[in-house]
């Protein structure tokens, strides 16, 4: 079973209506974002969508603020290319559809992962002595792991143990009690020795000479004070045969994420089968250099094949890089979002099916002229940066790459067909298009984002698309 499309309509970042189209087998997906262009919201759609399963989250808290019409999550699935579409939605009105027991199941065995979590094995634990990972392990990782001779969740077990604790004097419910606690031990220690054996397979592909080491004595019951003792699991760390007493305050930052990562993903591995697996990785490899981050390539290939991958990245190299190492076999579909803003609202940039002017006549005919500015602009700046970049012009050099202005590359252009009419060879624009550009850049593309502008005619806006295109056209 995989995902085949993504709808979101005025969820968090997203103003407005966008769709992800993931084709009927169901691709993988990696995505290069800046930073406030939706990414990050596209991961909590996805995660939210599947949490509302089990009552976790409503809808309305995570409504767009720009808009006030109301929005939903759309998954479209299929179990293969042949097989029926289904569709479940999530929104303020529609609240049952995700009770669905495949997405129940899909919720209880995702992995949904950003750099956030990772922090919590190590950089949570720095003012103290050693790293405790009980909660995690516990209350997250592998709650939903499922014992196969109860038949019942690592949470069910941990709630029976939980208070009201008996009366001091009552034998037999605490001799009950300390049954419970000596089988969730049981049950735990079983589970945390099958978590370490594959963590310490998956940090190996990091090629470091660590082996770590989750230490549980088993909790006990104090009668004297009512109270649960002895709730540690101890991360141990040896690097190269040698116990590191403090490693989280000893070790680097990759050699501590690819611990994380290693846990993470050990615990993943070990959930319940579902039918459909979802495993989402948000900006989760910061904290690795690039030579740490390909082995990760490698252990989603090698450990998660049958896994519907969502990778995010603000980093447009690494995303460069993982295009390349993902192009063949027509498993994954690369896609880039963008952040744009105007003086009354931000908007993720994002044309999938149809491109950047499609977009902004979109937006025109819903009445939205600033976010059909943001898309004219977008296609305008486009055309000109890859036809700058294609034809290797030389473009006016900035120490902060941030501060390359849409100017440089227009002017760019303009000095190479000065080039091209002087040495009597064709122009690469007519004189008209560029008098047109230049107006419609000083008069639409730039003001129509500003609240201060409310009274451009349709038709104008209409012509500017119109201009930009037949840049387009006469660049190529």
């Amino acid at each position: 079973m995989r995902i085949t499309k993504i709808e979101i309509k005025n969820f968090r970042a997203f103003c407005g209506a966008y769709q992800i189209d993931l084709h009927k087998a169901g691709k993988n997906l990696l995505i290069y974002g800046e930073n406030g262009s939706g990414k990050t919201s596209l991961y909590q759609a996805l995660k939210n969508f599947l949490e509302s399963s089990d009552g976790e989250h409503q809808f309305k808290p995570h409504q767009n603020i720009f808009n006030s019409d109301a929005g939903y999550i759309k998954l479209h699935l299929r179990t293969d290319a042949q097989s029926k579409q289904d569709t479940y939605e999530w929104s303020e009105t529609v609240k049952d559809e995700t009770n669905d027991q495949l997405l129940i199941n899909a919720s209880r065995t995702k992995g949904f992962l950003d750099y956030k979590d990772l922090l919590e094995t190590h950089y949570l634990h720095r003012e103290n002595d050693v790293v405790n990972v009980l909660d995690l392990l516990v209350k997250t990782l592998l709650a939903n792991t499922v014992s196969r001779e109860t038949d019942r969740s690592l949470a069910e077990d941990w709630d029976s143990i939980q208070p009201p604790f008996p009366r001091r004097g009552a034998t037999t419910q605490i001799t009950a009690l300390e049954r419970q606690i000596e089988n969730f031990n049981n049950e735990l220690a079983g589970r945390l020795e099958i978590l370490q054996v594959k963590t310490s397979e998956i940090l190996r592909k990091f090629g470091y000479n660590i082996a770590l080491d989750l230490n549980f004595h088993g909790l006990t019951y104090n009668k004297d004070n009512k109270t649960l003792d002895n709730q540690e699991i101890l991360l141990k760390v040896k690097f190269f045969d040698r116990d590191i007493p403090e490693h989280h305050r000893f070790l680097n930052e990759a050699k501590l994420s690819a611990i994380a990562i290693a846990i993470y993903f050990s615990s993943i591995l070990i959930q319940p089968e579902s039918d459909l697996r979802i495993l989402a990785l948000d900006d989760v490899l910061i904290g690795l250099d690039m030579s740490n981050r390909l082995p990760v390539l490698d252990i989603l290939e090698e450990y998660f094949e049958d896994y519907q991958i969502f990778l995010t990245t603000y980093d447009k190299a690494w995303y460069e890089i993982v295009k390349q190492r993902t192009s063949h076999g027509g498993k994954w579909k690369a896609v880039e979002f963008y952040f744009r803003q105007t003086d009354e609202y931000e908007i993720p940039v994002y044309a999938e099916n149809k491109a950047y002017l499609d977009k902004a006549r979109e937006y025109l005919e819903a009445n939205d002229d600033k976010a059909c500015a943001i898309y004219l602009r977008t296609a305008y700046e486009m055309i000109i940066e890859e036809f700058c970049e294609s034809k290797q012009l030389p473009v006016k050099y900035r120490r902060d790459p941030n501060k390359q202005y849409t100017q440089d590359f227009w002017d760019a252009i303009k000095i190479e067909n000065k080039k091209r009419i002087e040495h009597k060879n064709p122009a690469l624009l007519a004189q008209k298009l560029i008098d047109d550009i230049e107006l419609y850049r000083s008069r639409i593309l730039n003001p129509l984002s500003h609240a201060t502008i409310t009274t451009i005619p349709k038709k104008e806006i209409e012509d500017t698309i119109e201009a930009v295109e037949n840049l387009g056209t006469a660049l190529g």
